[in-house]
This record gives C-alpha cells, sequence and structure tokens, in this order.
C-alpha cells in the first residue's frame, strides 16, 4: 500500500514548495475505495477513492487561512493519484486533536482505540462484501490489500522497519514475531499452545490462497474480454477468511498495547 502522506510529501519536494510540506506536517492522509472506473477514451481501469486529511482542531478553525496551502496539497493528492491510476472523487478535511502534554498511557490508549475503531478497516470489509456479487475482483483486491495494510500496521506500530520486497505471506511472519498469540497463566496451557499454533498455521494458508486468487480472477491486473469470473461462493470464502483474520490481528494487537500498560 502506499503512503500517501510521504507520497504527498514527494510530490510537492519535487515543486520545492517548503511553505506547504511544512503545513503538511500535522496532517494525515487517508484513502477510502469507492468504485473501479474505466477511462471514456480508453480501457484504463482506475480505482475511485474519497481521501480525508485529518489537519489539528487549531487550524481547522482557522482553515480559511491556509487556502492556499489547502489548494496545493489537494492538487498534490489528485495528480500523484492518477499517476497510480487512481481518481480522486473528493477531499475533506477532517479535524482532529493535538496535544503534545498527553500521558503516556492517553497516548496508547488512542492509539489502540483508533487500531479498533478505524473507519477504514470497516469500511473495506463492507466494500468487499458489496463487491461481490457485480464486482468479484474488486472484492478479492480488497481482501489482499486489508491483510497487508492489517501487517504494515503493526509492525509500524512495534518499530519494526520492514523491507519493501517483503511479500504479504513475509509481512504476516514477522507479524506473528510482534504479537504475544499465545494464551499464558492459564490451565492446560500446554494443549491450548499446540491447538492455537495449528490455527495459526492456516493463516499462512489463508493468506497464499487470497493472494493468488487476487493475481487470477482480481483486481491489479487486466482481463482479456472472455475472462470469467470466479463464482461467489468462493469469494465469499476469501471475503470471510480475510476479514476474521484482520479483526483477530488487530483484537490481539490491542490485547498485547494493554498488558504493556500495565507493566
Amino acid at each position: 500500500m502506499i503512503d500517501w502522506k510521504e507520497n504527498t510529501y514527494d510530490w510537492l519536494a519535487e515543486l520545492e514548495n517548503e511553505k506547504v510540506i511544512k503545513f503538511l506536517e500535522d496532517c494525515k492522509i487517508a484513502l477510502t475505495y469507492v468504485s473501479t472506473m474505466v477511462s471514456m477514451d480508453s480501457d484504463i481501469e482506475f480505482d475511485m477513492v474519497d481521501v480525508i486529511v485529518n489537519i489539528p482542531l487549531l487550524k481547522h478553525r482557522i482553515i480559511e487561512k491556509y487556502e492556499e496551502e489547502i489548494q496545493t496539497i489537494e492538487s498534490a493528492i489528485s495528480e500523484s493519484a492518477l499517476i497510480e491510476r487512481i481518481y480522486v472523487r473528493s477531499i475533506s478535511w477532517i479535524p482532529y486533536l493535538k496535544n503534545k502534554e498527553k500521558t503516556r498511557f492517553d497516548i496508547k490508549g488512542e492509539e489502540v482505540t483508533l487500531l479498533l475503531t478505524d473507519e477504514y478497516v470497516e469500511k473495506q470489509i463492507l466494500l468487499m462484501n458489496n463487491s461481490i456479487e457485480n464486482n468479484p475482483h474488486v472484492a478479492l483486491g480488497i481482501a489482499k490489500e486489508l491483510i497487508e495494510t492489517c501487517c504494515k500496521h503493526i509492525l509500524n506500530k512495534s518499530g519494526i522497519e520492514r523491507n519493501n520486497n517483503w511479500n504479504v505471506s513475509q509481512l504476516l511472519k514477522e507479524t506473528n514475531r510482534q504479537i504475544e498469540l499465545i494464551p499464558s497463566n492459564i490451565e492446560n496451557s500446554e494443549l491450548a499452545t499446540t491447538s492455537i499454533r495449528k490455527i495459526l498455521s492456516g493463516f499462512s494458508n489463508i493468506v497464499h490462497g487470497v493472494t493468488e486468487l487476487r493475481n487470477s480472477f482480481g483486481s491489479g491486473h487486466g482481463h482479456l474480454p472472455e475472462f470469467k469470473p470466479l463464482e461467489k461462493t468462493y469469494i465469499q470464502l476469501a471475503v470471510a477468511a480475510s476479514s476474521e483474520m484482520v479483526r483477530f490481528y488487530l483484537d490481539m494487537n490491542l490485547l498485547n498495547d494493554y498488558g504493556k500498560l500495565e507493566q
């Protein structure tokens, strides 16, 4: 997945616009997939997205004073997105609280809440389910990207430097190292550990299966006119498996965070 804040930084740096780069430092950028569209003058597919830019509350209250910066950032987002075959339908500027005096518990608590209630994850799961009937290739594409996003999020929080050449399976393997997936302080812990490891080994198979289906039947690759999509039943299986897998990892990451706070 593309880091859109970094991508916008690079675009602005090429334009040598230091003033706007400085303004962007306190902002956060997130994209939400809407649908897939086809260019009228070609057969090239574009993903349509909505963009949310979070800006500190104090700046948002006087947002009219930053008209130049906002217009420049919006142009940078839209223009750089087109290079990635992404069409930006709308850009919304939403305020967020920025408090440098937060305690360690407040900061950790906020991170956990953002992770578990992140609208992006639930919207992607909803989009997958809504795409099964008419856009099964899109559902498969989102399924693979959702797993990848989850792993990268956890690794970033853990301060783990990722290799850009890692595939999704390698990301999952490293993610498993960062989360305490085996329960402790319970009866029959040895049996529980053995059983859970068997389930976790299945996660690797889920990743392989979803990735292979996405490469053969999903979005991200061109298909011939006679291409026949995979039957709906199998798409539903991939969507359900990836959704529950991501929710499990987010829940485990939450438990790990609370365990660190109590230490």
